[in-house]
């Protein structure tokens, strides 16, 4: 994710460097392409800020409930590690 997150910022920093070396000289083409690229940036920077709030809030929850229920969340936890380990030693011998 943070590789993605960097690459996003990259892009960021790329594109205002580019429209910014446009400057003045862009014709009304250029000018209502770098408006929307600009509008574009910001409407991305506002959802992953919204996504974040959102993840971070979805953990707070979970961890709450774990901590509520310590025995349940490890009992869960041990059922999909037997799932998951019967199902690839499955795949496994099925070669």
């Amino acid at each position: 994710m943070r590789n993605g997150h960097g690459d996003l910022r990259s892009l960021i920093t790329e594109a205002k460097s580019t429209l910014s070396n446009v400057g003045g000289h862009a014709s009304e083409d250029i000018q209502a392409l770098k408006e929307r690229l600009s509008d574009t940036v910001a409407g991305v920077k506002s959802r992953v800020r919204t996504l974040a709030k959102a993840a971070r809030r979805q953990a707070g929850r979970a961890d709450d409930k774990i901590r509520a229920n310590p025995y349940q969340a490890m009992g869960i936890a041990a059922g999909i590690g037997l799932i998951a380990g019967l199902l690839i030693a499955r795949r496994r011998s099925a070669r």
